[in-house]
């Protein structure tokens, strides 16, 4: 961060300002003692004060400089650490563009599809943040388009100034003590905030986010979940009461399906094929999709887009064709990813592979192992290539909020495959279930 004078150092935490002002005064004296006594026996008073004068605002700006840089890398490491600039870490779009994963591609922070006008009141009802609701709700059905809102959002709120991240797994009260080494004003996303693996975690971000006060001022988050039904308050009632008394009732946003009617449901899809055409490169097909009702998620109209896009597929087309089209070609994607890595099972394998992977996932490599030890044609595998099958899913897709294994994918489509897996494999669900037991 280049030295910007005093405005910057005004605008510090009062911390860092008395810690920096500190240690300038102290070099203002010392230079300034110094070049006295040695000009002492040599230039007269009055200059040679001049002199120890320069020399001590020399080493105050040296001094605030060398702080001001020390500070800025302690937050950048702080940030890194408890919080992703993207919904998968940073660099995941330019990654993911880099693939042939037709899923990797319906990833809302893609942004394949623009975002849609339809949900500009949700997202207005986020970016204007009243000053005295700390906390933001946003609930919806997994692929009603959660993560694609709060995208929008971030986006728009890092136009005016400020500074957006997504709170890794187990990081929420280290996030809020990230925030308040930034500048300016931070908005904190903890994404399926319902599956957190620890709800203590969260009670200490907004406890943090009440009692202090520079955090009241600047920090706000938001909450994205499939419901806000027990958990939040089973989490709400573990607060301090005098911290609950200080929560005022948080903003709600829930999000419906887009398409009232099944031509409104026609009309995304047909808007969809036509920019996943665009994205891939082809000529737009005439499509009309069946099978579809006002039930129909948008991560599902936006899949059979995709697959209608890449496959060609004209005509009248039932939506479930189109997304079995659609896993068929990711599956032979994963074949052909696998032969180079010299990983080589049955297809049947890699399908209770990546089962295991999005449904349970794996905080290290030694874990992950473990756990596919378990499924079906595994049992007695080698341990070095239960090494290599476990790297190869950590390498195939980006990772949601850090993660050593937590494949960033539509939550909706992962597990829709996941279950058309589990039901042509019936030893898999007791095998999955032995297996999110280890540790």
């Amino acid at each position: 961060m280049a030295w910007s004078g005093w405005p910057a150092v005004v605008s510090w935490p009062a911390a860092r300002r008395r810690q920096a002002v500190a240690v300038g005064v102290a070099a203002v004296v010392a230079a300034g003692a110094g070049a006295i006594s040695a000009l002492a026996n040599f230039v007269d008073p009055l200059p040679a004060a001049g002199i120890g004068a320069a020399a001590g605002g020399l080493a105050l700006y040296g001094a605030l400089w060398w702080e001001q840089r020390q500070a800025a890398e302690a937050a950048r490491r702080a940030w890194e650490a408890a919080v992703t600039d993207f919904p998968a870490g940073d660099g995941v779009r330019d990654a993911a563009a880099g693939t042939d994963s037709l899923l990797a591609a319906l990833n809302p922070d893609q942004e394949v599809v623009p975002f849609s006008p339809l949900r500009g009141p949700e997202v207005r009802a986020l970016v204007p943040w009243g000053s005295d609701l700390r906390v933001w709700r946003v609930a919806g059905e997994a692929g009603s388009g959660k993560t694609r809102l709060l995208v929008e959002a971030a986006q728009r709120l890092d136009g005016q100034g400020w500074r957006c991240g997504w709170v890794r797994r187990g990081k929420a009260v280290d996030a809020v003590a990230a925030a308040l080494l930034q500048d300016g004003p931070v908005l904190l996303i903890v994404d399926d905030a319902d599956t957190q693996p620890d709800h203590t975690d969260l009670a200490g971000m907004l406890t943090g986010l009440i009692r202090d006060r520079e955090a009241t001022e600047r920090v706000r988050v938001v909450l994205a979940a499939r419901d806000f039904g027990g958990w939040w308050g089973h989490l709400r009632e573990s607060l301090d009461p005098t911290v609950h008394a200080q929560l005022r009732p948080p903003g709600h946003t829930r999000l419906s399906v887009m398409g009232a009617t099944v031509v409104d449901q026609q009309q995304l899809f047909t808007q969809a094929v036509g920019y996943y055409s665009r994205h891939f490169g082809l000529a737009t097909p005439t499509i009309t999709l069946t099978g579809i009702t006002t039930a129909t998620s948008l991560a599902e109209l936006h899949a059979a887009a995709a697959s209608a896009a890449r496959h060609g597929l004209t005509g009248t087309v039932p939506i479930d064709d189109a997304l079995q089209r659609l896993f068929a070609t990711e599956e032979t994607w994963w074949q052909n990813n696998a032969k180079d890595w010299n990983v080589t099972y049955p297809l049947t394998v890699l399908q209770a592979a990546l089962t295991a992977a999005t449904l349970i996932g794996a905080d290290d490599s030694a874990q992950m192992t473990r756990r596919l030890r378990c499924l079906p044609g595994l049992t007695t595998a080698p341990q070095e290539r239960l090494d290599e099958l476990a790297l190869w899913l950590h390498q195939l897709y980006a990772q949601r909020g850090g993660e050593w294994l937590d494949p960033h994918l539509p939550a909706r489509l992962a597990e829709r495959y996941a279950a058309t897996c589990v039901t042509a494999q019936p030893a898999l669900p007791p095998a999955l279930a032995a297996a999110a037991l280890l540790t």
